[in-house]
This record gives C-alpha cells, sequence and structure tokens, in this order.
C-alpha cells in the first residue's frame, strides 16, 4: 500500500507505552505504526524530529457565542477559535450550544451553520430546561448529535430566566426528574452539572458586599471566592451524585475548584458511582492568594469566573486529584470576550468567563504539569485525549493513536519555549490570564483528519479539514 502520508522519526505516545518511529496515515486514517520509514512508501513525509508523536488534544469544554449571544456569534466564534485551537495542538474541541426557550434541535442546527468553516473537529452539549427540551433528548442521541445533556445549577431567578430557564432553577427535585430521563435513554448519554448552589451564595455574596462597604479589599478575586464558597460546589456535588448514583445516570461535574469537592468525589468513586471529574486550567495555575491580584482590579476582572479561583490548599489539591485519578479530564471553559465586555466600571457587575485558553491549554499543561513533576506525560496525554474522548463516545475514533483512529496528531516539541501571548492568537478574545507566561513544552504541528492544519503555532493550511464529530452508540468508560 503507498500511503498519503507518513510521520516519521518521532516518539510515538500511545496507551500502550512510547517507541521511536511514526506513523502511515490513509484517508484521514491511521494505518500502520512505523519503524523505519525509508521502506514505507507514501506521497508525502513529515520529519518530526526527534520530537513527541502525540494524540491531538480533545477539548472538553467551551463556550462559544456567549460574547453577544446570537447565532452569528456562535459562527463567528467557530472559525476563530477552532483556529486558536489547530495553533495549541487540540484538534477536537466541545462547546455547549446557546440556551433557551427554542426546542433543542434548533439550537443544534443553529449552532452547525458555520461546520464547514471550522479548523478542528467538533461536538456539541446541550443544555435542556423544559419538559418540551427534555423530550427532545433521545431522538439527538439516537441520530448520533449531542450526547451530553447540561445542567445549570447555580442559576436560579434573573439569571436562570436568561437561560430560558425556569426562575426556580434546577432545585433538589428538578434534578432528580431530569437524571432519570437521562439514564432512561442510557449511553452515552450523560448529564453535566455545573455545581454551586445559588440558595447559599445569594446570602453569602450579601453579606461580603456589605463587608466590603465598612472594609473595601486590595484583591477582588479573593473576595469573590469568599462571596461564593467551596461549600456551595460541595452541597450540589453530593446531592448530585446521589442522586444519579440512584437513578443510575452517568454524572459529569464540570470546573471542579475546591478541595472538600474532591475528597467527596473521592468518596463517591470508591463505592463505585459513574462520576467523571473534570478542572480546568485556571484552577490549576491561579489561586486568589496569588500577588498578581493585589491591587490589580483590571486583571482580577478578566479572572472572575464562576465557581470562583480558589485558593493555594485547592490548586494543590486539584494537582493531586489529577495523580490519584480522581480528576480525569482538563477542559478550559473558554469563552471569547472583549476588554469592554470584561472592564466593567463595577467588578461585581463584570461578566463571568474566562478567555483564550485553547491556544494555550496544551503548552501550559506541559509546562506547569509535566516539566515540574506534577503529573506524568502519560498522564498528560489521558486527561487531555484519551479520557475526554471516552466520555464522550468519540473513542476509539478520536483521543487516541491507534491504528484504526483518525489521524488527528499533535506533535510537541518538549525543548522549545514561547511566551504566552493572547495577540498572536487567532482567538477573537482580546485578553489572556496568562499573558507573559514563559513556557517550554510547544505543539509545533497539528494535523486535523491527516492534514497538516497548524505549524509552528501558526495556521499553514487554509482550508478548513474539521467536521461534526458523531458519538458511538456505546460508552466506553474511563480507567
Amino acid at each position: 500500500m503507498k500511503y498519503d502520508l507518513v510521520i516519521k522519526n518521532g516518539i510515538v505516545c500511545t496507551e500502550k507505552g512510547m517507541f521511536h518511529g511514526g506513523l502511515a496515515i490513509k484517508d484521514g486514517i491511521i494505518q500502520s505504526y512505523v519503524i523505519d520509514a525509508d521502506l514505507t512508501k507514501a506521497e508525502r513525509y513529515y520529519d518530526a524530529k526527534g520530537n513527541l508523536i502525540f494524540p491531538g488534544v480533545v477539548e472538553c469544554h467551551a463556550h462559544l457565542g456567549n460574547r453577544t449571544r446570537t447565532n452569528e456569534s456562535v459562527n463567528e466564534d467557530l472559525y476563530t477559535e477552532t483556529r486558536a485551537a489547530a495553533q495549541g495542538g487540540i484538534t477536537t474541541c466541545n462547546s455547549t450550544t446557546l440556551k433557551g426557550t427554542l426546542p433543542l434541535h434548533t439550537y443544534y442546527e443553529l449552532a452547525q451553520e458555520n461546520i464547514a468553516n471550522i479548523y478542528t473537529n467538533f461536538k456539541f452539549t446541550v443544555a435542556p430546561a423544559s419538559d418540551a427540551q427534555f423530550a427532545e433528548m433521545e431522538d439527538l442521541v439516537k441520530t448520533g448529535g449531542p450526547c451530553a445533556f447540561k445542567l445549570y445549577l447555580g442559576y436560579r431567578g434573573e439569571s436562570a430566566r436568561m437561560f430560558g430557564m425556569d426562575e426556580t432553577g434546577f432545585d433538589t427535585g428538578k434534578m432528580y426528574w431530569a437524571f432519570s430521563q437521562i439514564a432512561k435513554i442510557g449511553p452515552p448519554a450523560f448529564a453535566i452539572i455545573h455545581a454551586e448552589d445559588p440558595s447559599i451564595f445569594e446570602l453569602v455574596t450579601a453579606e461580603v458586599k456589605k463587608e466590603l462597604k465598612e472594609k473595601p479589599t486590595d484583591n477582588l478575586i479573593a473576595a469573590y471566592n469568599k462571596a461564593r464558597p467551596s461549600l456551595c460546589e460541595v452541597v450540589d456535588i453530593c446531592k448530585a451524585a446521589i442522586i444519579a448514583n440512584e437513578v443510575g445516570c452517568p454524572l459529569y461535574i464540570a470546573h471542579i475548584s475546591a478541595k472538600e469537592s474532591v475528597d467527596q468525589v473521592a468518596y463517591f468513586l470508591k463505592r463505585g458511582f459513574d462520576i467523571t471529574v473534570e478542572t480546568c486550567l485556571h484552577y490549576l495555575l491561579l489561586s486568589c492568594d496569588d500577588d498578581v491580584f493585589v491591587n490589580n482590579e483590571d486583571y482580577c476582572k478578566f479572572a472572575k469566573v464562576n465557581p470562583p479561583i480558589r485558593g493555594d490548599a485547592d490548586r494543590e489539591r486539584l494537582w493531586q486529584a489529577i495523580r490519584e485519578g480522581i480528576i480525569t479530564c482538563v477542559g478550559t471553559d473558554s469563552v471569547a470576550y472583549t476588554r469592554k465586555q470584561k472592564l466593567e466600571p463595577d467588578f461585581w457587575d463584570t461578566i463571568c468567563g474566562c478567555g483564550d485558553a485553547y491556544y494555550c491549554l496544551l503548552p501550559l499543561m506541559f509546562s506547569e504539569g509535566v516539566n515540574k513533576n506534577r503529573i506524568s506525560l502519560d498522564t498528560l496525554r489521558k486527561i487531555l485525549c484519551e479520557n475526554p474522548a471516552k466520555r464522550y463516545g468519540i473513542y476509539p475514533q478520536k483521543g487516541t493513536l491507534n491504528i484504526g483512529s483518525d489521524a488527528d496528531i499533535t506533535i510537541i516539541d518538549p525543548n522549545k519555549e514561547m511566551v504566552i501571548d493572547y495577540q498572536e492568537s487567532e482567538s477573537s478574545n482580546e485578553f489572556s490570564l496568562y499573558q507573559g507566561w514563559k513556557v517550554k513544552g510547544v505543539p509545533v504541528a497539528t494535523f486535523v483528519n491527516g492534514y497538516l492544519v497548524a505549524e509552528n503555532m501558526k495556521i499553514v493550511d487554509e482550508t478548513p479539514h474539521g467536521k461534526l464529530v458523531h458519538h458511538n452508540l456505546k460508552t466506553s468508560k474511563i480507567v
């Protein structure tokens, strides 16, 4: 057989270990491993130059279109953010579609309008809120559409109405009913939760604001952490875990942030609960105790996110939880915003959400995780590639370098250094929490479905090669 492409002279990172050699690709599929490329016939050869041949990153959590909450904004983000993702070694992205009162099918269809112009592969999550929307879920799953259904437990009142939800939000009874409906569908359907009990943080936030009027703070992120304490996250996680286990609904906890939450999840996992836990880049790399937040109101506004960035002990516990296999996925929770949107005059009125991390997720995790001996290279492969693909039902099509898998490949130079600069990113986001950070371990080539899309953090092919990814109708257990 004559292959379309042979990637040679690298260190191939697979589930069964690493080896010197390369990959042979035809029709966008990995056909075989290559030890001696000189004996393999191909149309094209790509020299990995001794670098790591890594599975393409599967980014598990983002929000496209939140800039203006319009379909036009979703379409714009599909173009810009997938280009930024390809720069940073991400080959498959997932985003929650817009939330509202229209049918889920409508939001899903609107989200696909610009799908022909994506530079990475893509999969969507939907957020049902009404009985009518829940009734649509089974058909979406059976036709290969979304299999992840997100419940915004941290929203009620006006914030819930903005998203087309009843103002009562997801109380315990509604949570029970929602998990029961998802459980009836069966694999690969699962529930995602944003865990923050609003009945607690509404009271505490009012108290903190009152305190600040009497004694202003020089660290608004620390104040925000106090206003939305970790207790809010822990309470919702415990309620959701017990109910989901009772009705047989697989549970995915998004953006876990607190050390207490990790300990509770560990308790449930030991008892066999079907729970997948994700954390995000900003919780691993930042602490509300960091000096950068002191007397730096603009940076605090950029870093305002729900749940809040916690303290030093929380950050260290999250890294430990990754090593222990409690946290098995790491995402970005990226939202593309303008500087004007984030720099509201009043911190408490500032819109929540962090910006461009598509571009820098992999280099930061390599530099801060692998290079600082917080995690192994194989753990990095699992939490960024294999595990997200398994949870979303797209493994082994994505997330691995198995024979027969799609040729979504990232080549990483572990010795290359760069400085994070959001202006070098293709993202439309106008700030970065990591601006000026020096990293070591950089993606130098990104292949999407066998096509070289980005090289040395630059887009090198202006033809979009991404595809909408459909899940398998059976799930894979994360181990």
